[in-house]
Protein backbone atom coordinates (compact mmCIF):
# COMPACT_ATOMS: atom_id res chain seq x y z
CA UNK A 1 0.00 0.00 0.00
CA UNK A 2 1.07 3.35 -0.65
CA UNK A 3 2.12 5.26 2.37
CA UNK A 4 0.18 8.38 2.03
CA UNK A 5 -2.99 6.61 0.84
CA UNK A 6 -2.66 4.57 4.30
CA UNK A 7 -2.31 7.72 6.42
CA UNK A 8 -4.60 9.60 4.72
CA UNK A 9 -7.54 6.08 5.15
CA UNK A 10 -5.74 6.41 8.98
CA UNK A 11 -6.60 9.91 9.55
CA UNK A 12 -9.95 10.02 7.84
CA UNK A 13 -11.30 6.64 10.21
CA UNK A 14 -9.29 8.67 13.04
CA UNK A 15 -11.59 12.06 12.69
CA UNK A 16 -14.44 10.25 12.02
CA UNK A 17 -13.34 8.73 15.92
CA UNK A 18 -12.65 11.67 17.67
CA UNK A 19 -15.87 13.40 16.36
CA UNK A 20 -18.25 10.86 17.03
CA UNK A 21 -21.61 11.48 17.85
CA UNK A 22 -22.54 8.08 18.63
CA UNK A 23 -20.43 4.42 18.71
CA UNK A 24 -21.45 0.63 18.65
CA UNK A 25 -19.37 -1.87 19.62
CA UNK A 26 -20.26 -5.65 19.89
CA UNK A 27 -18.10 -9.18 19.00
CA UNK A 28 -15.20 -7.68 16.89
CA UNK A 29 -17.10 -4.86 14.95
CA UNK A 30 -17.51 -1.48 15.73
CA UNK A 31 -19.32 1.71 14.32
CA UNK A 32 -19.21 5.11 14.93
CA UNK A 33 -21.05 8.07 13.60
CA UNK A 34 -20.06 11.81 13.87
CA UNK A 35 -21.77 15.01 12.22
CA UNK A 36 -19.55 14.60 8.99
CA UNK A 37 -19.25 10.96 8.92
CA UNK A 38 -18.48 7.74 10.41
CA UNK A 39 -16.09 5.20 10.15
CA UNK A 40 -16.36 1.36 10.66
CA UNK A 41 -14.15 -1.34 11.63
CA UNK A 42 -14.76 -5.64 12.12
CA UNK A 43 -12.02 -8.51 13.35
CA UNK A 44 -13.11 -11.81 12.24
CA UNK A 45 -12.76 -15.09 14.01
CA UNK A 46 -9.96 -16.50 11.59
CA UNK A 47 -7.31 -13.07 11.95
CA UNK A 48 -8.94 -10.63 9.53
CA UNK A 49 -8.97 -7.48 9.87
CA UNK A 50 -11.27 -4.57 7.92
CA UNK A 51 -11.90 -0.84 8.15
CA UNK A 52 -13.62 1.97 6.04
CA UNK A 53 -14.33 5.70 7.09
CA UNK A 54 -16.14 8.37 5.19
CA UNK A 55 -16.97 12.15 5.48
CA UNK A 56 -17.86 15.14 4.06
CA UNK A 57 -17.01 18.82 4.53
CA UNK A 58 -18.30 22.41 2.95
CA UNK A 59 -14.86 24.22 2.50
CA UNK A 60 -14.49 27.92 2.99
CA UNK A 61 -14.54 28.27 -0.85
CA UNK A 62 -17.99 26.96 -0.91
CA UNK A 63 -16.77 23.83 -2.47
CA UNK A 64 -17.70 20.37 -0.74
CA UNK A 65 -16.02 17.55 -0.41
CA UNK A 66 -16.48 13.85 0.36
CA UNK A 67 -14.18 11.09 0.68
CA UNK A 68 -14.05 7.91 1.84
CA UNK A 69 -11.52 4.70 2.17
CA UNK A 70 -11.26 1.43 3.19
CA UNK A 71 -8.96 -1.29 3.74
CA UNK A 72 -8.79 -5.41 5.06
CA UNK A 73 -6.13 -7.71 5.38
CA UNK A 74 -7.13 -11.78 5.64
CA UNK A 75 -5.98 -14.17 7.50
CA UNK A 76 -3.83 -15.81 4.17
CA UNK A 77 -1.98 -12.18 4.08
CA UNK A 78 -4.30 -11.31 0.76
CA UNK A 79 -4.69 -7.25 1.36
CA UNK A 80 -6.04 -4.41 -0.27
CA UNK A 81 -7.03 -0.97 0.37
CA UNK A 82 -9.49 1.93 -1.47
CA UNK A 83 -9.35 5.65 -1.46
CA UNK A 84 -11.40 8.48 -2.88
CA UNK A 85 -12.10 12.07 -2.64
CA UNK A 86 -14.97 14.18 -4.85
CA UNK A 87 -15.16 18.03 -4.95
CA UNK A 88 -18.10 19.64 -6.42
CA UNK A 89 -16.99 23.80 -6.81
CA UNK A 90 -19.88 26.72 -6.56
CA UNK A 91 -19.33 26.81 -9.96
CA UNK A 92 -20.26 23.61 -11.37
CA UNK A 93 -16.80 22.26 -11.76
CA UNK A 94 -16.36 19.26 -10.07
CA UNK A 95 -12.98 16.78 -9.62
CA UNK A 96 -12.69 12.85 -8.28
CA UNK A 97 -9.66 11.43 -7.64
CA UNK A 98 -9.19 7.37 -6.28
CA UNK A 99 -6.71 5.13 -5.95
CA UNK A 100 -6.96 0.83 -4.85
CA UNK A 101 -4.66 -1.97 -5.05
CA UNK A 102 -5.02 -5.67 -3.76
CA UNK A 103 -2.48 -8.05 -3.59
CA UNK A 104 -2.84 -11.99 -2.36
CA UNK A 105 -1.55 -15.27 -2.97
CA UNK A 106 -3.88 -15.29 -6.47
CA UNK A 107 -1.85 -12.08 -8.08
CA UNK A 108 -2.21 -7.88 -7.20
CA UNK A 109 -3.72 -5.38 -9.10
CA UNK A 110 -3.46 -1.29 -8.57
CA UNK A 111 -5.43 1.52 -10.30
CA UNK A 112 -5.12 5.01 -9.51
CA UNK A 113 -6.12 8.03 -10.89
CA UNK A 114 -9.16 11.22 -11.58
CA UNK A 115 -11.17 13.28 -13.82
CA UNK A 116 -12.08 16.86 -13.55
CA UNK A 117 -14.97 18.63 -15.31
CA UNK A 118 -14.83 22.11 -15.64
CA UNK A 119 -16.77 24.63 -15.00
CA UNK A 120 -17.61 24.75 -18.75
CA UNK A 121 -18.27 21.01 -18.79
CA UNK A 122 -14.95 20.14 -20.22
CA UNK A 123 -13.39 17.16 -19.11
CA UNK A 124 -10.19 16.19 -18.23
CA UNK A 125 -7.87 13.65 -16.41
CA UNK A 126 -6.76 9.64 -16.64
CA UNK A 127 -6.28 6.32 -14.85
CA UNK A 128 -4.13 3.75 -14.87
CA UNK A 129 -4.60 0.30 -13.76
CA UNK A 130 -1.77 -2.87 -13.32
CA UNK A 131 -2.98 -6.53 -12.79
CA UNK A 132 -0.62 -8.98 -12.26
CA UNK A 133 -1.74 -13.38 -12.32
CA UNK A 134 0.25 -15.03 -10.09
CA UNK A 135 -0.85 -18.50 -11.25
CA UNK A 136 -0.53 -17.89 -14.39
CA UNK A 137 2.22 -15.23 -14.95
CA UNK A 138 0.08 -12.81 -17.19
CA UNK A 139 -0.15 -9.35 -16.81
CA UNK A 140 -2.23 -6.36 -17.67
CA UNK A 141 -1.23 -2.82 -17.70
CA UNK A 142 -3.87 -0.24 -19.02
CA UNK A 143 -4.29 3.17 -18.79
CA UNK A 144 -7.40 5.99 -19.83
CA UNK A 145 -7.90 9.52 -20.73
CA UNK A 146 -9.86 11.68 -21.79
CA UNK A 147 -8.69 13.21 -25.41
CA UNK A 148 -8.68 17.29 -25.06
CA UNK A 149 -9.74 17.46 -28.73
CA UNK A 150 -13.00 15.45 -28.60
CA UNK A 151 -13.32 15.25 -24.75
CA UNK A 152 -14.05 11.12 -25.08
CA UNK A 153 -12.03 8.61 -23.10
CA UNK A 154 -9.64 6.99 -24.80
CA UNK A 155 -8.23 3.61 -23.46
CA UNK A 156 -4.88 1.38 -24.08
CA UNK A 157 -3.45 -1.65 -22.22
CA UNK A 158 -1.20 -4.15 -23.23
CA UNK A 159 -1.36 -7.93 -21.81
CA UNK A 160 1.76 -9.52 -21.45
CA UNK A 161 2.23 -14.13 -20.94
CA UNK A 162 4.77 -15.27 -18.50
CA UNK A 163 7.52 -15.60 -21.07
CA UNK A 164 6.75 -11.47 -21.63
CA UNK A 165 5.45 -11.52 -25.15
CA UNK A 166 2.40 -9.34 -25.17
CA UNK A 167 -0.77 -10.22 -26.58
CA UNK A 168 -3.94 -9.00 -27.81
CA UNK A 169 -6.35 -8.12 -24.82
CA UNK A 170 -9.50 -8.98 -26.14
Amino acid sequence: MRTTTKLATLLLASAALVAAGSAQARGGFVHVRGANGGASAAAGPNGGVAARAHGTVKNSDGSATRASGGAYRRANGGSGYRASSTTVNPDGSASRQGTLAASGPNGSVDSNGGFARSADGTWSGSRSTNATNANTGTSYSGSTSIDPATGKPVHTGTCTNAAGETYSCR
